[in-house]
């Protein structure tokens, strides 16, 4: 391997550490410990060192919202391709909503905006309401209900806001092992919401 190989590895890794330890530090401390300064402390790096990578924290949890969203994205498109029915990829998507929600808690605060992860950026929900009619959950919306592309696209938003409203309040309100609890309700109003649409 050589030397400019292995420099883009380090960086990779660097960047890739970097991430890792904000969310670790969000998950025991909160989002509002979270610092370049705090970052660089655990890593053993210097700050200026970090602020290579991410000029403030704003960028730093940009990033990590993207990655949420990302995520989220992928796992949809491995659903689309898995099933055919429509009604079948808004179950299966909905519990994959629900468990990165509980098992990737701080990630969710980014992407929403709760419990101190404030992000000035809306690149990613720009980006997502963007692809609509190349969104999976756009395209499941048109095989259940066709119509004009603007209804579809009020449908889309309609679940967007139930699911991620739902999962958004349900972390704001409830301590964090009452979570599980609630989710037969979340998924009862996937369905109900899926009724609805017939």
């Amino acid at each position: 391997m050589g030397i400019i190989e292995r420099r883009e590895r380090l960086r990779k890794q660097v960047r890739t550490d970097i991430l890792k330890t904000a969310r670790d530090i969000a998950r025991e401390e909160g989002w509002q410990a979270v610092s370049i300064r705090k970052i660089a402390e655990v890593i053993e790096y210097s700050p200026p060192i970090l602020y290579e990578y991410f000029d403030n924290k704003d960028k730093l949890l940009e990033t990590i919202r993207n990655e949420g969203f990302t995520y989220l994205h992928d796992e949809l498109l491995k659903l689309k391709n898995l099933y055919r029915s429509p009604e079948k990829l808004f179950i299966e998507f909905a519990q994959i909503q629900w468990r990165f929600m509980l098992e990737q808690t701080e990630v969710f605060q980014v992407m929403f905006n709760i419990e101190g992860a404030l992000c000035q950026s809306k690149q990613a929900y720009q980006i997502e309401f963007a692809m609509l009619n190349n969104h999976p959950i756009w395209e499941a919306l048109v095989q259940i209900r066709p119509r004009s592309a603007e209804m579809v696209s009020k449908t889309f938003y309609e679940w967007w806001c139930l699911t991620y409203g739902f999962l958004m309040v349900s972390v704001v309100t409830q301590p964090h092992p009452n979570l599980p609890n609630l989710e037969p309700i979340f998924m009862e109003s996937v369905r109900r919401f899926l009724r609805g649409l017939a």
